[in-house]
């Protein structure tokens, strides 16, 4: 297998995969835990503010301090966010060791994710996936979101690489075939999947269109 080209590997539903203890949204019990409603979470900060947070624009505690107290006035923002990340933590070991394996083999792997900086942050340091890759590329940190065509590009010029020797390996449909219109490989995630034989897969389709 060539080893110059790098995996840019998608974060929720690939390697994390919701509750640790069951694998179900870390908003399932929300209410019951933080006396959060889901509905009016959704109304008052996901649904009007996320699509900016999650490109940079807005700042995620900003925006806390600001909804919350009209929907759990008890519940602080640093609070909110400890219940959130931690609830969305269950890691897919599978993954992770073929990541420790591709990495053995040369390849360079990046995470390639929609997310704000608090998470990013999150997912690289407490959760540890910074010692199984070799960096995160994220929405808030460039400026765009997948499946924009920016996204591509900027995560492309921040790797320094041509787009075909880039593989995204990605659970959502949409994703894969923006990556594959702005001349990246890619893989469908589903949760059967093997990384390393999509990899594979991708990089020996890889080899035989540069022939």
């Amino acid at each position: 297998m060539t080893v110059r080209r790098c995996v840019m590997l998608d974060v929720d539903g690939v390697v994390v995969n919701g509750r640790p203890e069951d694998g179900l949204s870390w908003a399932t019990d929300i209410a019951n835990d933080l006396g959060v409603d889901p509905a009016g979470l959704q109304k008052v900060f996901f649904k009007p503010h996320w699509p900016d947070i999650v490109i940079g624009r807005k700042s995620l505690l900003d925006v806390l301090s600001v909804c919350l107290p009209t929907i759990a006035p008890s519940v602080s923002p640093q609070a909110f966010i400890d219940y959130w990340f931690d609830k969305d933590s269950w890691l897919d070991d599978s993954v992770l060791a073929d990541c420790d394996a591709l990495r053995a083999m040369g390849a360079t792997i990046f995470l390639a994710s929609n997310q704000e900086h608090l998470r990013a942050n999150y997912l690289m340091d407490r959760l540890g996936l910074g010692k199984h890759v070799d960096g995160i590329i994220y929405s808030a940190q460039i400026g765009a979101k997948k499946p924009d065509h920016a996204f591509f590009d900027a995560a492309a010029k921040r790797r320094g690489r041509s787009p075909q020797d880039l593989v995204l390996v990605d659970d959502t449909i949409a994703n894969v075939e923006a990556a594959r219109a702005a001349g990246w490989h890619a893989a469908h995630w589903e949760s059967s999947s093997s990384l390393m034989r999509l990899v594979e897969a991708a990089f020996e389709k890889g080899m035989t269109e540069d022939r």
